[in-house]
């Protein structure tokens, strides 16, 4: 593996581990992308489209770690 693409994939690493913590922290990242986008949702969709978007960083974060490796 090259340098450049050993340094991307630690870079992204870190930037999936922020995301992960930004979005366990609460609702409120999640709540200000909707607003950001001009959407409006009850607690219980927030909740569950954060639930989602932590699965998707944590699968992400995974996949990248094994491709490090690899």
């Amino acid at each position: 593996m090259s340098p450049m693409s050993r340094a991307r994939k630690e870079r992204a690493i870190k930037r999936h581990e922020s995301t992960i913590a930004a979005h366990e922290s609460g609702q409120e990242l999640t709540i200000k992308i909707l607003e950001d986008k001009e959407l409006t949702k009850t607690s219980d969709e927030v909740e569950k489209l954060r639930q989602k978007k932590i699965e998707r960083a944590k699968t992400a974060l995974e996949n990248t770690k094994n491709n490090l490796r690899g």
